[in-house]
C-alpha cells in the first residue's frame, strides 16, 4: 500500500483530532488487530528501501500517518488496484476486505492505541529489499546518467547474462535505482523469435512468478534488456544501478509461459477528444491454451481498457475491465486460476482515451496524439495445453 503524499498532503500534516467516544468493548489495537493487516498488505512497499514514501513496519512508524491511512483505505485508493470487481478473480489482488477497512478505521477513530506488544505478529522477512525472497542471480546493468528533460526519458540498458544453456525462470523481479524519477521499467527478453516481457517494475507491482511446472524460457544466446522510463522533471539524474533478480525453476518444467498481445499502433487522437476509441487486433489461439495473466498498457491520456475472450461458438466473457485508467499504477493482473482458451478462441481488447482539458493528467489537450506518446498494448501470457517439453519445439503459437 503506497500512500501518495501529493494527493493526501492536507491529511498528512493534520493532527489527529478528537474522535467520537468509541465503543471500548470493541476497541482495536495496533499490535493485535492492525499490524497483521499492515504487515500483509502495506509493508512490501512501505519499508526501508521500498518504493513507498514512508516505512510502515512498526507502531512508531505508522502512528504519525494514521489520518492519511484512514483517508487512503476508506476511499480504497490504497492498496492500488484498477480492475473492477465484477470481472475476474486475481491471485495478486491486494485490496483490503470490508472487515479490514472497518478494523483500521475503528482503530484510528479510537485514538490508534498500540496495545500489548506481545500480540504483535512477526514482520514478514524481506530479503535485502526483494519481495521475491533471495534471488538465485542478481544482475546490475550499472549506473546510468539520465538527461535533463521535463518528462519521459527512455533508455534500454543491456542486462548481461552469458548463459551457456537454456535457463528456466520461475520468478523475476526488477528493483529500480532511482525511485524518485523512475516511472516504470520492463525486463525484455530478445531472441530469434522476437521480444517478450519477462518482468516489470511499477509502483504497487511486485515480483513476477509462475505456477508450479510453468516457467519463462531464457534460451541460450538470448539477451535481456532493461527498458527504463524516467521522469527527470527537468533535472540531470543518475540511476545508480537498477537491478534484476532471478529465481530459476526447481523441479520439472512442463510448460513455457508465452507472451502475446492484442493491441494496435493505429492511434490518431484528435485534440480535445474525451472518448477516443480503438479496438485492438484480436489474438487468435491456434492451439488449446490457458491464459495466465493480463498486462494492459496506456499512457497519461488513457481512460479505460477491457479484455474479452470470445469462444469458438461465439460466447464472450470479460476477463478484465479497468473502468478508470491511472498511468501511475501500471499493474499486471494474475488470474487466480488459468482460464481456458480453446483452439479458435479470440482475445479481444478495446480502450478509450481522454485528450480533453478535463483530464488532469493530460500534458497538452491541444495536441493531436499519434502512437508513441500514447500506446495500446494488451499484453497477456498463456501456456499451450498439449506442450510436452520433451517432444515439441518451444515456439510461440498464434498470430
Amino acid at each position: 500500500m503506497r500512500l501518495v503524499g501529493l494527493v493526501l498532503a492536507g491529511a498528512l500534516v493534520s493532527p489527529l483530532g478528537a474522535a467520537a467516544a468509541p465503543d471500548l468493548s470493541a476497541r482495536a489495537t495496533f499490535s493485535k488487530d492492525v499490524a497483521p493487516i499492515v504487515f500483509a498488505k502495506c509493508a512490501s512497499c512501505h519499508r526501508a528501501d521500498g518504493i513507498g514514501p514512508m516505512p510502515l513496519t512498526s507502531y512508531t512508524e505508522v502512528r504519525p500517518w494514521v489520518r492519511a491511512i484512514r483517508a487512503a483505505v476508506s476511499s480504497r485508493a490504497m492498496p492500488p488496484w484498477l480492475a473492477d470487481g465484477d470481472h475476474g478473480t486475481f491471485a495478486n489482488d491486494p485490496r483490503l476486505t470490508a472487515n479490514e477497512i472497518e478494523t483500521m478505521v475503528r482503530w484510528i477513530d479510537s485514538d490508534a492505541p498500540e496495545g500489548d506488544r506481545r500480540d504483535l505478529p512477526a514482520l514478514p522477512i524481506l530479503a535485502d529489499g526483494w519481495s521475491m525472497g533471495t534471488p538465485d542471480l542478481v544482475i546490475t546493468p550499472g549506473p546510468f546518467n539520465v538527461a535533463s528533460a521535463p518528462r519521459s526519458v527512455y533508455a534500454d540498458l543491456p542486462v548481461p547474462t552469458n548463459f551457456a544453456e537454456d535457463r528456466y525462470i520461475s520468478v523475476a523481479e526488477v528493483r529500480i535505482g532511482g525511485p524518485g524519477f523512475t516511472h516504470h521499467a520492463n525486463l525484455l527478453l530478445k531472441d530469434g523469435q522476437g521480444t517478450a516481457r519477462v518482468a516489470s517494475y511499477s509502483p504497487g507491482a511486485g515480483a513476477k512468478s509462475y505456477p508450479p511446472g510453468v516457467a519463462k524460457l531464457l534460451p541460450k544466446g538470448a539477451t535481456l534488456d532493461l527498458n527504463m522510463h524516467y521522469n527527470p522533471k527537468g533535472e540531470t539524474r543518475v540511476d545508480p544501478g537498477s537491478r534484476v533478480g532471478l529465481i530459476f525453476a526447481a523441479g520439472q518444467v512442463r510448460q513455457i509461459a508465452i507472451t502475446a498481445e492484442s493491441g494496435t499502433n493505429d492511434l490518431n487522437i484528435p485534440p480535445g477528444d474525451a472518448v477516443y476509441e480503438r479496438i485492438g487486433k484480436p489474438f487468435v489461439f491456434t492451439e488449446d491454451s490457458h491464459i495466465l495473466s493480463l498486462m494492459p498498457r496506456m499512457n497519461e491520456r488513457g481512460k479505460d481498457f477491457r479484455y474479452t475472450l470470445v469462444s469458438p461458438n461465439g460466447e464472450s466473457r470479460v476477463l478484465l475491465n479497468i473502468p478508470k485508467w491511472n498511468f501511475g499504477w501500471v499493474l499486471t493482473y494474475v488470474l487466480q486460476e488459468p482460464i481456458a482458451a480453446p483452439k479458435g478462441s479470440r482475445l479481444e481488447t478495446v480502450a478509450h482515451w481522454d485528450n480533453s482539458p478535463a483530464n488532469k493528467f493530460n500534458p497538452d489537450a491541444s495536441a493531436r496524439i499519434p502512437f508513441g506518446p500514447e500506446i495500446m498494448n494488451g499484453y497477456f501470457e498463456y501456456t499451450l495445453d498439449a506442450q510436452d517439453l520433451t517432444k515439441q519445439s518451444l515456439r510461440r503459437s498464434g498470430n
